[in-house]
């Protein structure tokens, strides 16, 4: 049901406070000295302002304030009589006045400055360790571009929004004792200032809500062109095959017209705010001007003084009310972070250490006992009673057709997904822990059907998830693979670059970089979902004949569809309808 404008009102009120209650958390034991320098700050401005009167009362001839008498009346106190001498001590004290000003402002905006970097800092990471902890169940079925977009642009947005709230704070204690300022020499006058700040409200109220409405299609408009740009980089070749490059041209088109629309209209209310606002003070200093000369009598410097606080105070003011736009344009970039860091948090894994005490070295043997699987409740079942016991170095191969849960029940082997029913024994050892799968994973090299590379060198691709590795090495494992060949003939050999996804190789070529990454993280199982596909039948047969060689190391699971490579493992087991037809 959508929401009332009184109850869009409160989620936003509901959603600020949340906001601004997380930035004070994470301001912990800066926020103090956050405070002290802001306030310090704003009463050095308006010690400056009153230091005038002083100037004033000299220029004049005639002390016609208290603040201007009792500061005179120090300085005669001091020995300091004639008009020459005072002139230099008042001149003298507003210019250290003014570097002591200048030094704590430079001291307070590098604070808010530091203290906003670290609030977004501290978000980029909670979403990235929330990523990292999640359940791999509800990390695979986030869409990749909208994770992006959260950590880039909502993020980037968010920034933007905390740095113009911790300088609203700032505005708001200079524009309080600009205030106290006036009220000091002017009570009278103050009713009309004050009444600028009703302006102020009132244009703002209205200006709010359209902000956060502008806000909210923009966090959407901007996620469109995440999705839009992240289908067209990923189908490059597909899109080209069938020269349909103009439609992702006319989607992006699309959406960037949205986001600068919405853009657009945020400026155009934020300018129209400000114009607005501007004249309002403009005639707020022309009344303050005739009402204090011509009716209340005002002295002239009180007046100078009274009109050049208001000259300055539209600044703060004029800065507060935009500031409270920037936050209601940002807040839906915090309620869609909340919601994102809520759902992964929801689903994340107990927090385990991975215990590095245990090296358990050769081939492991595997029982899987009764194992049942199903992705939701009310999802049908995708395995049923599965049994299975796979001896230590033994080889097993794995068939069915698409859909009867072959790569399912890998991912239930290595932990990923999490049997509803059934057990899992390593060794003799039940894994029912977080940290007992966790610690099995790190014994095992699974290759999924469709090989990764990630845009660096093939040195970083093949020692990403192993300990420090010697070229020798290196070589070795390329060699088991079959890729040391192809590798040597590289301009740049090892440190040449893979390129996104490794486009920058075959598929053949691809999934022999990865079997060779496999066997540096020397496992004690290892997987092969489809991972020769793109091989040669002869290839295949070499590349898996020298790994069946090393079954004293490692035993291995390989899922194929072809009936020769089958017949180098030592038992079949087909899958169902998920279950185990025969073994």
């Amino acid at each position: 049901m959508p929401l009332t404008p009184s109850g869009k009102t409160r989620f936003a009120m509901g959603a600020f406070r949340s906001y601004f209650a997380d930035v004070r958390r994470d301001a912990g034991r800066d926020l103090p000295l956050a405070a002290l320098l802001v306030g310090a700050g704003a009463l050095l401005e308006g010690i400056g302002i009153v230091a005038i009167l002083p100037f004033a009362a000299l220029i004049t001839g005639n002390a016609d304030t208290q603040t201007a008498r009792s500061i005179l009346e120090f300085m005669g106190s001091l020995g300091i009589s004639t008009e020459v001498g005072r002139a230099l001590v008042l001149s003298c004290g507003f210019l250290l006045l003014l570097a002591l000003r200048g030094l704590v402002v430079w001291k307070r905006d590098t604070k808010l400055f530091y203290m906003g970097l670290g609030y977004v800092d501290r978000w980029r990471s909670k979403l990235f360790r929330a990523i990292a902890d999640a359940q791999w169940s509800v990390v695979s079925n986030l869409r990749r571009t909208d994770i992006e977009h959260s950590i880039t642009n909502d993020v980037m947005r968010l920034s933007s929004g905390t740095d113009r709230m911790l300088k609203g704070g700032a505005a708001i204690a200079l524009a309080l004792v600009q205030l106290a300022i006036i009220a000091l020499l002017a009570p009278t006058l103050l009713l009309m200032v004050l009444s600028l700040v009703l302006v102020a409200a009132a244009v703002t109220g209205p200006l709010l809500r359209k902000a956060n409405r502008l806000g909210q299609r923009l966090t959407n408009s901007g996620r469109q062109i995440h999705s839009v740009l992240g289908d067209f980089l990923i189908s490059q070749k597909l899109a080209r095959l069938n020269n349909a490059q103009n439609q992702f041209l006319d989607r992006f088109d699309s959406s960037v017209r949205d986001v600068r629309s919405h853009q657009l209209d945020f400026f155009k209310s934020q300018t129209a705010a400000r114009i607005c606002f501007q004249f309002a003070a403009g005639c707020v200093v022309v009344a303050a001007l005739l009402v204090g000369f011509f009716v209340l009598l005002t002295p002239l410097s009180v007046l100078a003084v009274t009109l050049l606080v208001l000259a300055r105070l539209v600044g703060p003011v004029q800065m507060v009310a935009q500031t409270g736009q920037a936050i209601a344009n940002t807040l839906p970039a915090y309620t869609s972070l909340e919601a994102t860091l809520a759902e992964l948090q929801d689903a994340a894994e107990p927090l385990t250490e991975l215990d590095r005490t245990d090296h358990k070295m050769g081939p492991a043997s595997l029982v899987l006992s009764d194992i049942s699987f199903a992705y939701s409740e009310s999802s049908p079942p995708v395995l049923t009673d599965v049994d299975l016991t796979i001896a230590a170095g033994e080889i097993v191969a794995l068939s069915g057709v698409s859909g009867d849960g072959k790569t399912t029940l890998l991912d239930i082997i290595a932990g990923l997904h999490h049997a509803v029913d059934g057990a899992i024994t390593v060794d003799g050892e039940h894994l029912d822990t977080p940290s007992a799968f966790r610690n099995w994973r790190s014994q095992l090299a699974y290759l999924p059907q469709d090989p990764f590379l990630f845009d660096s060198s093939l040195r970083e691709n093949l020692t990403w998830s192993a300990e420090a590795v010697a070229d020798e090495a290196l070589w070795t494992a390329l060699e088991i693979a079959g890729a040391d060949g192809f590798v040597r003939k590289m301009s740049d050999g090892l440190d040449s670059r893979a390129g996104e996804r490794g486009q920058n190789m075959s598929g053949g070529q691809r999934q022999r970089i990865c079997i060779a990454r496999a066997l540096l993280r020397k496992p004690r199982l290892l997987i092969l979902d489809e991972a020769t596909n793109a091989l040669d039948a002869q290839l295949e047969k070499d590349i898996l004949e020298r790994l069946i060689a090393m079954r004293d190391q490692f035993s291995i699971i390989l899922v194929t569809h072809r009936r020769d490579t089958q017949q180098l493992a030592d038992r079949l087991v087909t899958l169902s309808g998920g279950k185990i037809a025969s073994t």
